[in-house]
């Protein structure tokens, strides 16, 4: 008993000198008005040596712990903190559809809309698109981008612009147009969408037209 208590007596004294000439400047009273640069350096030391007060208090007082004897105020160790679990991933937006994860441009014809995809994720729209109309439907299937033409035009229907034309399946081809206004087959998209898919899709891509 006689040999605990010489060990916790040691032990505060310890603790008490640590602490006490712990935090030498942030005890100081200084003078007002520093220049900014004196005390930028003030306020750093002032910080490091709450910083280091803290340390010494906290060893201190686990030493105590570990020795059986309930930490006095102000010496009680901090408590280890449980890590933060991971954040939850992000929702996945790609549309629930018949198209798979595995093409490069799914086409929704029922329901007007065309969108990216990349990594089997979705990576740009959905957006609006019009289709082929009644004799002049676009057929449905999966087929692999053919050829990519800036400035376009359609020898079928004099010459009638078709910028952005990406072709996937004979003369069908993603290009600018009015989506409102159904097509002769073509998939129409407005010029931000089929400039998109112009510079995103290259020969070989997968299409599914369903």
């Amino acid at each position: 008993m006689d040999t605990l208590l010489s060990r916790a007596g040691a032990v505060v004294a310890a603790a008490l000198i640590a602490v006490g000439g712990a935090a030498p400047v942030a005890s100081a009273q200084l003078p007002v008005g520093l220049p900014a640069e004196v005390q930028q350096v003030v306020d750093q030391a002032q910080a490091g040596s709450a910083q280091a007060e803290e340390q010494v208090r906290t060893s201190v007082g686990g030493s105590l712990a570990a020795a059986g004897i309930a930490p006095p105020p102000g010496l009680a160790p901090s408590q280890a903190r449980s890590p933060q679990p991971a954040p939850p991933p992000p929702p996945d937006p790609t549309p629930q559809s018949p198209c798979p994860r595995t093409a490069a441009a799914c086409v929704d014809l029922d329901g007007n809309r065309a969108w990216l995809q990349s990594g089997e994720r979705l990576s740009y729209g959905p957006v609006r698109m019009s289709h082929g109309m009644a004799g002049w439907e676009t057929p449905r299937g999966t087929y692999q981008v053919t050829r990519k033409v800036r400035h376009e035009v359609s020898r079928l229907f004099d010459n009638a612009p078709m910028p952005y034309a990406v072709y996937f399946v004979g003369g069908i081809a993603f290009h600018e147009g009015d989506p409102t206004v159904e097509s002769h087959g073509c998939i129409r998209l407005d010029q931000p969408a089929a400039a998109t898919f112009f510079d995103r899709l290259q020969v070989g891509d997968t299409v599914v037209v369903f």
